[in-house]
């Protein structure tokens, strides 16, 4: 068991902000989160998936919505009642949670369960159902594909209402999906998210462990390059093992948001060693493909597609804006992702919309 101090969860924000891959929320409402902690504790207790019994329950929580919404309205009391419905209904069982975990990496919803965890008095399992990342629906998960069941969910608005719902199929996450758009439209673009819980078999064998700690290294590292006066794209490149897409200027930001979902393109126009070249990256709310032109796509999902700014500040697509100037990193996809025979299945109805049909190749291969 590791300590996450305040400090350590502020370069969480950081670090997981960059890793959630242009989504995950903004980390503005990840740093109140954290103030919020701060009041009630001092430190974080962090479990390592291998010291979660194997019978154990694990819940998930996380925010669910638009991320122009979270930003606009802030989160909090979601996320704790959330939890609790989730609590209930599997009190009717008599499983009393002790751990919690994110859904997600990212600026906010890495630190959503941190929170809950802080207010309820539990402690946070170092893993999350994504692979060390963020995603736009619940179908585009490891959970969803190691065949943990998205049923019950449970959903929750800042005024305590909640909506319980199960599927017939308890493995089918992209009806539980359509179900819970409408519900967060309902509650205002935004909701606490209670799903997936898993045991501690399934959680050191379906999920990928050590995202936090990882966040939280990414952060530091991004937070001392600054104070040295460092290269803080190539110090990024290489904490991670990632590739410098470009470095450029944004230039054009095209979004809209539709059933709670931001889509867009961010064009972004290279300077110094990139001068005269272009990088165009298409988003569901998070980044789904880049383009290095016309058809020649850069990088793509599952792999991360992840915004930094040359000031050293990782975005989300909810804070770009145009005029920034930015680096875009490809970082490889999560070998859970990458071996898993439909790891990349899984995004094609997305990718699709953009105007990609073609299948995967890995960010090291498109770059050769």
């Amino acid at each position: 068991m590791r300590k996450l101090s305040i400090q350590d969860l502020r370069d969480t924000v950081v670090g997981a902000t960059l890793l959630g891959s242009g989504g995950g929320g903004s980390p503005d409402n990840g740093m109140k989160l954290v103030d919020e902690i701060a009041k009630i504790k001092k430190e974080i207790n962090l479990v390592n998936p291998s010291e979660v019994p194997d019978n154990e329950y694990v819940a998930m929580v996380a925010g669910m919505g638009s991320p122009a919404a979270l930003k606009e309205k802030g989160f909090g009391p979601e996320g704790i009642y959330a939890f609790e419905g989730l609590q209930k209904v599997y009190g009717w069982i008599g499983v009393n949670f002790k751990l919690v975990m994110p859904c997600e990496t990212g600026g906010f919803n890495t630190i959503t369960p941190i929170y809950v965890a802080a207010a309820k008095g539990l402690d946070v399992v170092d893993a999350d159902g994504t692979g060390g990342r963020a995603v736009p629906e619940l179908g585009t998960t490891l959970y969803y594909l190691y065949g943990i069941p998205t049923s019950p969910i449970v959903l929750a608005d800042r005024n305590g209402n909640l909506v319980v719902g199960w599927t017939k199929d308890p493995m089918d996450a992209p009806l539980a999906e359509e179900i819970g758009r409408y519900v967060v439209t309902a509650f205002g673009m935004l909701a606490g998210l209670g799903t997936w819980v898993a045991t501690g078999n399934q959680v050191k064998s379906c999920l990928e462990p050590g995202v936090v700690w990882k966040s939280r290294e990414v952060g530091r590292a991004i937070r001392e390059a600054k104070a040295k006066g460092k290269d803080l794209v190539a110090e990024v490149v290489s904490v991670l093992k990632g590739y410098e897409l470009i470095r450029g200027e944004i230039t054009k930001i095209e979004t809209k948001t539709v059933a709670g979902f931001d889509f867009g393109k961010t064009t972004i126009q290279g300077t110094g060693a990139y001068k005269g070249k272009k990088l165009m990256v298409d988003f569901k709310n998070e980044n789904m493909i880049a383009w290095k032109a016309e058809n020649k796509p850069a990088c793509m999902v599952p792999d991360l597609i992840c915004l930094l700014g040359l000031d050293g500040k990782p975005l989300t697509n909810a804070d770009t804006k145009k005029g920034m100037k930015i680096a875009v990193i490809g970082v490889p996809a999560s070998e859970k992702w990458r071996k898993h025979p439909k790891g990349f299945e899984v995004w094609k109805h997305i990718l699709r919309k953009i105007g990609y049909e073609g299948g995967y190749k890995q960010v090291e291969k498109l770059l050769k």
